[in-house]
Order: C-alpha cells, then structure tokens, then sequence
C-alpha cells in the first residue's frame, strides 16, 4: 500500500510547486506591468516622438522595428488594466445607484446612453487638451487620454449590463435575502453581486473589443509644442497607426501578431481562470450536473497552498467588508443622516431639473454661435447617408450573430472552444483590416462601396455574439425543461421561448452595438493607406476629416449623438422596459 500511496504523495507536492510557482509568475508579471510603465511614463512631453518625426523610416532604430512590440506590448497592457478598473469602478457606483433610487436612475441612464451615443474622436476633440494639462509637459498626461480613451470604449457598457441584470434578478432570491433580514449592503453583495458575475463577465470580454478599437485613436496625442503638432506614445495601437501612415503591410502583419498575442495572454492568465471560478455562480438548479468550462491556469492554481492562503486572507476580508464595514455605518448614525436628506429628495430633484436646465440653455446657445453654420445645409443628408449604412451594418450583424450565439451557447463543449477565438477575432480593430480593404480596392472590386459594410460590422458584431451568449446562459433550466416538455417546433421555439427569455439582453446588445457602429463608421468611410485615401460621402467621413478642427468636429459629433439619442429614447429604451417587465423569471 505505501508503494501505491509513494507516488500520489510525489504528485500532489509536484501540482503544489507548480500551482506555487505559477502563482508568483502571474503575480510578478502584472507587477512588473505596473511598475516598469509607471517608471516609463514619468518623463518629459517633449520626448515622445511627432508624427513628422515617424513619417519616415529611421535607418538606426525605427519605431516600425518588430522587437519594439514586447516594450509597446507592456505599455499598452498596462493602459488596458487601469481602464479596466477605472470602468468597473465606475460601473459598480453608478450602476447601483441607478437600480437602487429612482431619481438617480432617471440621471444615470439618459447620461450613459448618450455617452455610450458619443464617437470617440468627439471624447479625444473635448478631453485631450484638459487631460494634458492635469500634467503639463509631462508624458503622463498622453497617458491619461490613452486610458480615457479604453475607459469609454468599455465603462458604459459595462455599468449597463450590471444594471440589466441586477434588475432582472428572480423574485424567490429576492424574498430569500428579505427573510433573512439582509441590509441593501448585505443584499447587494451576498445576492445581486455574485448573480451578475456571469453576465458581468461575458461583457467585459466584449467591452475589450472596444478597448483594443480605441487604443489605435488614443495613443497619440495633439499638443502644441510650440506648434500644433501629434505625438505618438509607445504602444501597440500607435504602431498599427504608424504602420497604415507608411503602408506598411509587414508591419501591420506584426502589430496583428503582437495585438493576438496580448488578447490571448490576458484571456489565458485572466478570463478562462474567472469564467471558470465563477461557473458555479449560475443560477441554475441541476448546474452540477453541466460541465463546467476548462481552464488551465484554474486548475493548477487550485491545487497551490499560496492561492489557498490568499482565499483564506479574502474570506477573512470578506467578512468584514460585508458584515462588519455596515456597523461603522450605523454607529457613526450615518443612516439617520441619509433619512434626513432623503426628506428632501424633490427638493434636491427639483433642484437637480432646473440647474441642468439652466446649463443646457446656457451652452446650448454658446453652442450654436460656435459651430460653423455654413454646413448646417449638408449635415441632414450626410446623416442620412450614414444612418442607412448604420442600420444595414446591424441588422445584418444581428441576423448573423444572433444564431451563430445561440448555436454556440447551446453546448458547453463548443462554447468553450468557440470562445477564445471569438475574444481574439473581436480584439482585432477594423483599422487593421485597411490593407486587405485596399488590396481588393485596387483589383477593382470596388463597387457599391461593399467595404463599408463588413467593417462597420467588425465593430459591432461581437456586442450581439457575446451579448446573446451571456443571455441564453442565463436562462434557468427549469425552463429550459419545460421547453423540452411541450414539444415545441423550432418557429415556436425561437419566438415563444428564446426570443422573449433574452431579450433584454438583445435589446442592450443593440444599445451598444449602436454606439460601436457609428464609431466603426468613422474609420470605414475614410480609409488611409499611406499616401492613398479612400472617402465615402458620409457623417463618418465629414468627422474624420474635420478631425482638430473643433466647431466642424463639434457638429459632427453633435448629429451623430442626436441620431442615435432618438433610437435609444423612442425605440430601444421602451423596448427594453417592456423586456423587463414581461420577460423576466
């Protein structure tokens, strides 16, 4: 028997030294991140590099020179994890806020639709100059657009999501935590947080996307130094943009190379391990049953005595966090003090109305003396013009999408090698398709400007794809079982069942697919390559090209914002109360 037991004994050591060593190499690597690009950044304006200054190859080292990409892969990695904090910080205030109180919701959410409406070139045309001057002269203030930049590709959709489905939360957990007496801290934590995990998670991969999307706008920045001039911080995304100035189609290939590299680590080291910890948080009655996604890094760092010691640290600050935190609360007679304030609520809401009344009308008309009235007259048919492409764009999106996720998520096996890929296809920004766009451009296969259409698509496409996922995974089994017992056909079993049971997740998949399409548009409507420029009449071409001119950047923003504030305000947004309110567990 101790011949038998010998090697077990030997195994369980060598998982343990492993799961240790991988551990402390995950540990050291995101420190080193951190670290390293934070020694980085602290250095003079002036010593980044200008865009004449890249126009040309350097014969010594060029920015273009492939080992260049691990140094912009750390400085791009570490923008990517504060953005993301930023976000869920962002997300978790404002998103609870909004499900908690009336009065707020009735803020927040026309706020974040109408950010989510905003193009990024109309955040950087506002921001940059603000962003600078937090840090005059110095490289962390680019720094800080770049991360601005990640922070609203992925913050609205984000808090969106941690509201649709906090407000969708089954009634029976509900009156569980209500019988049991919890505080709305303790319920929000025990109950509404660990619900969302799943859902929140699915949609922080898709809010990568729209990160990676941004980072080849942000990481250069328009100063004046002393002459208005762009410099380009160290990253991948400004070595995708220097690489289509030059039409360098090997340097794209690497930038493409280093960008999946990045995606792939990230999901490997972060988001497999978190899918996969958080599995069991479904909301489902036989889930020990289902299998579970696979994850690698999961499994060996579940066997080290390090992660065991470090959940034990946790449970203990969990404890306090939700138990002992809310006592300081009621000692200090906080609670009283807010049933005070509360008292006044309309005073305070009444208030809140009539000062952003004021400030409307205020700018509104310090807005509209200061953009360029000439080309009022052509705004409307530009508009229209890229609407339709808009709207084409996501309906064929959400025709092609919406199936194939359904496809996907219907079985585990399938869904965990589907998506990997699909995180890693999403990442890819539509600019870098620019050369293969020009390759069959210049062939001749230029008709009925057909590029337009898949790169609005690549845009946008993955919002529906990882949206309806998350959506159908959420669907209790026990409905699932009653489907199989009625019998339904596959038209009864789309529109009686499945549409309606994800539905608000369709709904906020449009919402933000909305939003990534007009931003998509921008670049697809002008396409650069090198010396060579490829227009399409449109919204997206009039920003793109006005892009520094603030009054014309200004109006373009302004009209895309009011095309897409109309379709969440009279379309999607009663849509989506009607969703809640009869398609829900």
């Amino acid at each position: 028997m101790n011949v038998l037991r010998a090697p077990s004994k030997e195994n369980s050591t060598l998982k343990k030294g492993i799961g240790n060593l991988t551990f402390l190499v995950i540990v050291v690597l995101f420190a080193f991140i951190l670290i390293f690009s934070l020694i980085k950044m602290n250095r003079p304006l002036h010593s980044l590099p200008s865009e004449d200054f890249l126009a040309t190859a350097s014969k010594t080292h060029d920015f273009l020179a492939a080992s260049n990409l691990v140094y912009f892969s750390i400085r791009t990695m570490f923008r990517m994890i504060v953005g993301m904090f930023w976000s869920f910080l962002f997300s978790f205030v404002f998103g609870v806020l909004a499900v908690r109180y009336k009065t707020a919701r009735r803020i927040i959410l026309p706020m974040v639709n109408f950010l989510e409406s905003v193009p990024l070139l109309g955040f950087l045309t506002f921001t940059t100059a603000w962003l600078l001057g937090l840090f005059p002269g110095n490289v962390l203030g680019a720094e800080c657009v770049a991360i601005f930049a990640i922070f609203t590709g992925q913050a609205w959709n984000i808090m969106l999501t941690l509201y649709q489905i906090m407000e969708v939360i089954p009634s029976d957990l509900s009156n569980v935590t209500d019988q049991f007496k919890y505080n709305p801290w303790e319920k929000f934590w025990r109950l509404e947080f660990v619900y969302a995990i799943p859902g929140l998670l699915w949609n922080v991969i898709i809010s990568q996307t729209a990160a990676w999307f941004a980072l080849v706008a942000s990481e250069q920045a328009s100063v004046a130094i002393p002459k208005d001039t762009t410099l380009f911080l160290p990253g991948i995304g400004s070595y995708i943009q220097i690489a289509l100035d030059r039409a360098d189609f090997k340097a794209c290939l690497w930038a493409v190379l280093a960008l999946l590299l990045n995606v792939v680590i990230l999901n490997f080291l972060v988001f497999q391990p978190l899918v996969r910890a958080t599995y069991y948080f479904k909301y489902e009655t036989d889930v020990e049953s289902s299998v579970p996604p696979k994850s690698i890094i999961y499994r060996v760092l579940k066997e080290a005595t390090l992660t065991k010691r470090c959940s034990r640290f946790f449970s203990a600050f969990s404890h306090f966090w939700i138990y002992k935190l809310p006592k300081i609360w009621y000692f200090l007679k906080l609670d009283r003090l807010y049933k005070l304030v509360a008292r006044f609520r309309n005073f305070f809401k009444t208030l809140w109305y009539v000062g952003l009344a004021i400030l409307v009308i205020v700018y509104a008309i310090k807005l509209y003396h200061f953009l360029p009235h000439q080309d009022f007259g052509m705004i409307p048919k530009l508009t229209l013009y890229t609407t339709l492409r808009v709207t084409l764009a996501m309906i064929v999106a959400g025709l092609i999408f919406t199936p194939l996720a359904i496809w996907v998520a219907s079985d585990n096996r399938r869904l965990n090698f589907v998506q990997p890929i699909g995180q890693i296809l999403g990442s890819i920004p539509s600019n870098v398709y620019t050369p293969f766009i020009v390759i069959f451009i210049s062939m001749g296969f230029n008709r009925l400007e057909w590029w337009l259409l898949p790169l609005i698509m690549v845009g946008c496409q993955w919002y529906y794809f990882f949206n309806v996922i998350a959506g159908y995974l959420a669907i209790p089994d026990d409905i699932r079982d009653v489907t199989k017992i009625f019998k339904l056909s596959k038209w009864q079993w789309w529109v009686k069942y499945l549409i309606p049971s994800i539905l608000p997740y369709i709904i906020t998949a449009i919402i933000n697919a909305a939003g990534a399409a007009w931003n998509a548009d921008i670049a697809a409507e002008s396409i650069q390559w090198g010396k060579k420029s490829i227009d399409v009449t449109g919204l997206g071409h009039y920003i793109s090209v006005n892009d520094g001119i603030k009054d014309k950047s200004a109006l373009g923003t302004l009209a895309m914002c009011f095309m897409v504030g109309l379709c969440i305000a009279f379309i999607w947004q009663p849509l989506y109360r009607v969703a809640k309110e009869k398609f829900h567990y």
